[in-house]
């Protein structure tokens, strides 16, 4: 009972700071939808750089190919002014990169369509989290999902932690006893889809490598999932990860979307 009401205060802590905060470098996103044949799907993410060299409004945009898990064009589109004197809003960014967006979502004629099948709704990923309660956020959220799957046999998302190969150095990632076993090494994870008799039988996602723009991650856990079944297809999927790092003042937050098609 002690824990259950520590749990729903820490919660109403996190929420009113998120509803009052503008600042601090905790990214919320804005689901934009799938293809009608789920071949693609596309979410923005976006926020206020923490304080570092800028304070810059931000945006991105990922348009992805659900089989593949590869971005349209190779790259998510980015909006963002990282001078000394940024002067770029977070509505000019946000402006910016929906205008970059527009035709590549019009091609593919992307648009809101799917359901969100499960959400971790102490993650808040509506809203942009004060930089000073990234680091609490980080600690409540959980590592699996139970989507509504029933008729496809899916009972739980789950998410581990492992360590990968990493091109960036990011032993200052790791506390002291493990930074010996780690050196090349950077925090990854791996996203299974587990039955109802909690065996896994799809492997969503494995990270081989981390990219540096991770910023060398100091953990990962599960915000929401999504799920489009157009007519006569395999269900499409979005599993929307947490991805928390150190910024300049304190944890930053960005979200990875892991897509796939049920098998």
């Amino acid at each position: 009972m002690q824990f259950k009401v520590a749990f729903v205060v820490l919660a109403a802590m996190l929420l009113m700071s998120a509803s009052a905060a503008q600042a601090g470098d905790a990214a919320a996103r804005r689901i934009i939808g799938f293809s009608p044949d789920g071949t693609y799907f596309a979410f923005e993410q976006y926020g206020t750089l923490d304080g570092g060299a800028s304070d810059s409004g931000w945006s991105e945009i990922d348009i992805i190919e659900t089989r593949t898990a590869e971005f349209v064009g190779g790259k998510p589109i980015h909006v963002v002014d990282e001078s000394e004197e940024a002067t770029l809003t977070l509505d000019q960014a946000r402006a910016q990169a929906a205008a970059l967006a527009a035709p590549i979502l019009a091609r593919y004629a992307i648009a809101e369509r799917g359901e969100r099948t499960a959400l971790d709704r102490f993650t808040f990923p509506d809203d942009m989290v004060a930089y000073q309660d990234i680091s609490r956020l980080e600690q409540v959220s959980q590592k699996w999902l139970s989507p509504i799957y029933d008729e496809r046999g899916t009972s739980t998302i789950q998410l581990d932690q492992i360590l990968a190969e990493s091109t960036t150095d990011c032993s200052s990632s790791f506390d002291e006893t493990q930074q010996g076993a780690t050196a090349g090494k950077a925090l990854g994870f791996r996203l299974t889809l587990q039955g109802q008799d909690g065996r896994p039988f799809q492997l969503l996602h494995e990270d081989k490598t981390v990219p540096g723009l991770r910023n060398c991650p100091t953990s990962y856990s599960l915000s929401e999932s999504y799920a489009f079944a157009p007519d006569g297809k395999p269900a499409a999927l979005a599993v929307l990860v947490q991805c928390f790092s150190q910024g300049f003042e304190g944890r930053d937050r960005r979200f990875i979307a892991v897509t796939g098609q049920l098998r």
